[in-house]
């Protein structure tokens, strides 16, 4: 009998070590996200066992809906800001305009991290994105709908001068620049310049009462899904009021303006 229990005692300890060395991840080197240069100077093995958490997380609750699955990568980056994967996912979710505020964001990582050769690369990357709406650029086209549920493109309205405003009921500032886009867009409506509002709320009710009590009478889109709708992260809104002034040939002239610069603007290049 105390022949026996050493023996057992071994074979658990045995069995302990082998289940250890079965469950550790596979070797840095056969993925080839672990072997991105901007990786270079962090530990493999930290980097392995957070590539399969994140793995083992996206799969966890698998969807043929991929539509899902980068609200599903923000959920991990926000649970894991730490993670080198995070911040990782998050770069390409900003190549693939999903991210809205996303400098802001960026700033939530470790300071170690957005200094890094991948934080740095990551920060170009939203450079680039943002350079992508300033004058000269194209405007993005969009669909959405109206509050009476037709759809509405951007595209639509080529030929004019769109002034394409960002806004929500909820929003005071916005409600009180209101009266001057009013304004210019009266005095400028029958010289080709339309107004395009498109709207973060939630609540339709709330987005036409808005529209009744302001008297935005001009054109509206909308979806219902606030900062997390794909034309607010198209055009990386991160924060309303904000604006477009786009040409006729869907051009971008000018970004945020507001007060007397709305009117001055116009005035310069509406003939």
């Amino acid at each position: 009998m105390h022949k026996i229990i050493p023996t057992l005692v071994m074979a658990l300890l045995s069995h302990a070590l082998f289940a250890q060395q079965t469950t550790r991840p596979q070797r840095p080197e056969d993925s080839t996200i672990l072997r991105d240069p901007r990786l270079a100077a962090v530990d493999r093995w930290q980097l392995a066992r957070e590539l399969e958490e994140y793995n083992r997380y996206m799969t966890a609750e698998a969807t043929v809906d991929t539509t899902l699955q980068p609200s599903r990568t923000k959920t991990f980056i926000v649970l894991h800001p730490d993670y080198w994967i995070s911040l990782l996912q998050f770069g390409e979710l900003v190549r693939a305009g999903q991210v809205t505020k996303p400098d802001r964001k960026f700033r939530e990582f470790p300071p170690q991290m957005q200094q890094s050769p991948l934080g740095q690369s990551v920060l170009k990357t939203i450079r680039e994105e943002e350079a992508k709406l300033g004058p000269g650029k194209m405007a993005p086209d969009f669909t959405a709908g109206t509050p009476d549920g037709k759809p509405i493109h951007l595209s639509d309205l080529r030929g004019k001068y769109v002034l394409l405003d960002f806004w929500a009921s909820w929003c005071g500032p916005c409600r009180l620049e209101t009266p001057n886009i009013l304004v210019n867009y009266r005095r400028f409506k029958d010289r080709n310049l339309v107004v395009l509002s498109f709207s973060l709320d939630e609540s339709k009710a709330a987005w036409k009462q808005a529209i009744g009590a302001d008297h935005m009478d001009w054109y509206h889109a909308g979806d219902l899904k606030g900062w997390h709708s794909p034309t607010v992260q198209l055009y990386m809104v991160a924060g309303v009021p904000k604006s477009f002034l786009i040409d006729p040939d869907g051009k971008i002239v000018a970004v945020d303006l507001r007060g007397d610069d709305l009117g001055k603007t116009l005035e310069k290049i509406i003939k």
